[in-house]
């Protein structure tokens, strides 16, 4: 059989070894035919129309698992202001102010603020923004999506008054002297508030924001996606919609909230089924995050003493939902970001797995950002994946990341273990959570490899036992990702029978000085058998 395409470089990382080859990969169809080494005649695949694409020194290897991303959410990042390298609240305002020059929307949607990276470290409120937007609502989604800051204008449209409550562990709406609101809330219940009507779009401005985002993907060769529900939004049957039509350009898992009736998860386990769109299962929060006082901690927060944070998951109060999530088959992501959260949602994992000799589930913690010793080897035991995003690390200035002040020196030497747990026996799946971090790969795979800030410290990296190797690195986006999604028998590793999905870079990466990373682009992205993006 003659290939349709024959792709040849001197560097050929088929994402199983631990060095790039010189080789070749013959691809007919959707699928991988046959991939070689130079000292096999790759004329045997070679008919009239198969066309040669040479890549000399540059890298060819599997497409990009996204373990961990929020579609819609990322897509609205992407039209909007990110505000992430702002140094005060008002030039965070000033930035969003001048991307909004010209437009015509009807909310100023915009991201990435954390006041810890501003000079003041104040919460911001809707004062600054009312000075630039009087009469256009303004959400400001924060850095990890916990929380929001909005203007006046957005409150009023939203009923957000002094008298509006969230129940009691939900979230808040922070107030001032006087009882009114400040223009910050904090967690889902506060913030659907005003994105359930900052997000109402018609269907249409909704396709065109997805399709650039599927630019996007192929253009930094994300072949594949876990779309994690956030918020309530989901989005299925658009996406099922865009199957349908051909314009669906990255395999995508769907992970559904918890809290959907078990009669729609299984409905959604049977409608989606396909290697483009397929049911993941279900995405829960056993904590917040330590960086929003949210995440829940084994001793107490070194900045405030006797506060641990809160568990919104337990094994006393989920345990059962679990078992029955394991006896369907429904498979788990559970976001524990404090080291209180992580063996929490360990302890629910351990209560509910099956006792039938069954494969385990694959279930599933995202984060890790901060792991007690006692559990660094308890996911691999379990079987539990370790979804982790390496850009989390990122700060820019090093001694100005929060985990400093919030963790202590102490806590501060047990934090994005990834090493540890790999060494430990678990599968490392790697993402970015954007738009939480910024959805380029490069940025992760620099961080797990350097484990440096934007200001290249610490010298040596941040608990430098933890680094990766790049090979490993590699993995974890391509097969750990594959693995995580129950896709590695069809993608993840360039081998025979395997769907095409391949990706060029612009340079030989095992040959690049680290720093190399980061300038590092895609030059081409097959998605099964078609080329999707080309630089």
């Amino acid at each position: 059989m003659f290939a349709d395409y024959i792709i040849t470089s001197n560097c050929v990382f088929d994402s199983r070894g631990d060095r790039p080859f010189p080789g070749f990969v013959a691809v007919v169809g959707d699928k991988i035919l046959h991939v070689g080494r130079n000292s096999e005649d790759m004329t045997a695949y070679q008919g009239q129309r198969t066309q040669i694409l040479p890549y000399g020194d540059q890298l060819v290897m599997p497409g990009i698992g996204e373990s961990h991303a929020h579609v819609f959410y990322g897509a609205l990042e992407l039209a909007g202001a990110n505000v992430a390298e702002s140094r005060s609240e008002e030039e965070a305002a000033g930035m969003i102010f001048d991307h909004e020059k010209g437009k015509d929307n009807d909310w100023v949607i915009a991201f990435g603020w954390n006041h810890e990276y501003w000079q003041k470290k104040q919460l911001p409120t809707k004062a600054s923004l009312d000075k630039l937007f009087p009469h256009q609502p303004v959400v400001v989604i924060n850095e990890e999506l916990h929380g929001a800051w909005v203007n006046t204008k957005a409150l009023e449209l939203c009923g957000i008054r002094g008298d509006t409550m969230i129940p009691e562990g939900m979230g808040m709406i922070q107030k001032d002297a006087a009882g009114q609101p400040t223009g910050y809330l904090l967690e889902t219940r506060a913030m659907k508030l005003v994105l359930d009507q900052a997000f109402a779009m018609s269907q249409e401005k909704k396709s065109r924001l997805l399709e650039a985002y599927f630019k996007t993907t192929a253009s930094l060769g994300i072949t594949s996606l876990s779309n994690l529900q956030i918020h309530e939004i989901l989005m299925e049957e658009v996406f099922a919609r865009l199957e349908q039509q051909g314009r669906l350009k990255v395999r995508m898992s769907l992970l559904a909230s918890v809290n959907t009736p078990m009669e729609k998860l299984l409905a959604m386990k049977e409608k989606y089924q396909s290697h483009m769109l397929k049911f993941g299962g279900v995405k829960g929060f056993v904590d917040g995050t330590p960086m929003g006082y949210t995440g829940a901690l084994i001793e107490a927060y070194s900045a405030r003493p006797g506060f641990f944070g809160e568990k919104y998951l337990s094994v006393e109060t989920f345990g059962s939902q679990a078992r029955c999530f394991e006896e369907n088959g429904i498979r788990m992501r559970l976001h524990a970001c404090g080291d209180g959260a992580v063996r929490e949602a360990l302890d629910i994992f351990e209560d509910c797995r099956g006792a039938d000799g069954r494969e385990p589930l694959r279930h599933t913690i995202e984060h890790f950002e901060v792991v007690h010793p006692d559990d660094m080897g308890r996911a691999g035991a379990l079987g539990v994946v370790a979804s982790v995003q390496p850009d989390h690390m990122w700060a820019p200035v090093f001694e100005e990341h929060p985990f400093h002040k919030i963790l202590g020196p102490e806590r501060c030497q047990h934090v994005y273990p990834f090493k540890s747990m790999a060494d430990k026996g678990a599968v490392l799946a790697f993402g970015s959570d954007h738009p939480i971090a910024e959805l380029n790969p490069m940025r992760g795979i620099y961080r797990a490899v350097t484990r440096l800030s934007e200001d290249k410290l610490p010298e040596g990296g941040w608990c430098p036992d933890e680094k990766l190797s790049l090979a490993d690195s590699l993995k974890a986006y391509t097969i750990g990702s594959a693995y995580q999604m129950w896709n590695e028998e069809v993608t993840g590793t360039l081998e025979k029978g395997k769907f095409a999905d391949i990706i060029v870079l612009d340079r030989n990466l095992f040959d690049a000085d680290p720093e190399e990373i980061l300038e590092t682009t895609v030059v081409m992205t097959m998605l099964g058998g078609k080329i999707i993006h080309r630089a």
